[in-house]
């Protein structure tokens, strides 16, 4: 019988579902978030809860057998948010595994080349991203900007726009997933902003509630979400 590995959204709660399959042996398997979930009377399902210390071991794992590149090409594979690409990355791994030889460059499997493809299809938007991306300083003397990609992109630019302007505040909102990097000078944090830390949030950067001003004067309304700062 077909299983159903329902996971978190998160790149730890899927590695923590991979970890479920060798673990369990899992035959017939499908890894979907919980929005893409439809209830089959032919299968069963599970809910994962995310581990930080099966993650880890899944891609230490996949670091050593399939090297480092290949690891980040998953990554950033897995950030492309295309529905169904847990399960190509799934029988990616698998394949990665069962290879007495792993070549990362052999675009021989149909799930490698998958896998290749929309990565590289990543990477082409996230250097788009770097290049252009039209910050607007406020008087308050903070840079903002806003992404509105399909992918998502700020897990990937942080540590880029950090060396880029090391002595500036900026904020990088995310207009899709209603989320933002914010670097205060110090680090690059990940933030949501809703009723509870709104406050918090743009007082350390100098700003008050409102609207954030972007690029050709589009308004960009903070929308509420009930996630709390983490940090990155």
């Amino acid at each position: 019988m077909k299983t159903i590995l329902i996971y978190d959204g998160s790149f730890t709660g899927f590695l923590t579902a991979v970890y479920r399959v060798f673990e369990a042996n899992l035959k017939e398997v499908s890894i979907v978030k919980p929005k893409h979930y439809t209830p089959d009377m032919f299968a069963t399902s599970e809910e994962i809860i995310s581990s930080e210390v099966k993650a880890k071991r899944v891609w230490n794992s996949l670091e050593i057998k399939a090297t480092k590149y290949s690891a980040n090409q998953v990554y950033k594979a897995f950030l492309s948010e295309i529905k169904g690409t847990e399960d190509v990355l799934l029988r990616y791994i698998k394949y990665v595994y069962v290879s007495e030889s792993f070549n990362c460059v052999d675009m021989s499997n149909v799930n490698a080349l998958r896998v290749h493809q929309v990565a590289r299809m990543v990477t082409r938007e996230m250097h788009h991203v770097q290049d252009y991306l039209d910050f607007k300083t406020t008087e308050a003397g903070v840079d903002l900007a806003v992404v509105n990609s399909k992918f998502n992109l700020l897990p990937l630019i942080g540590s880029y726009f950090k060396r880029k302007y090391p002595t500036k505040k900026w904020f990088i909102y995310d207009a899709r997933r209603d989320y933002g990097l914010l670097y205060d000078l110090t680090s690059v944090k990940q933030t949501t902003l809703d009723a509870v830390n709104e406050t918090e949030i743009l007082s350390r950067i100098g700003l008050h509630k409102g609207l954030l001003f972007v690029d050709k004067g589009t308004q960009v309304a903070m929308k509420q979400s009930k996630n709390t700062l983490v940090a990155v």
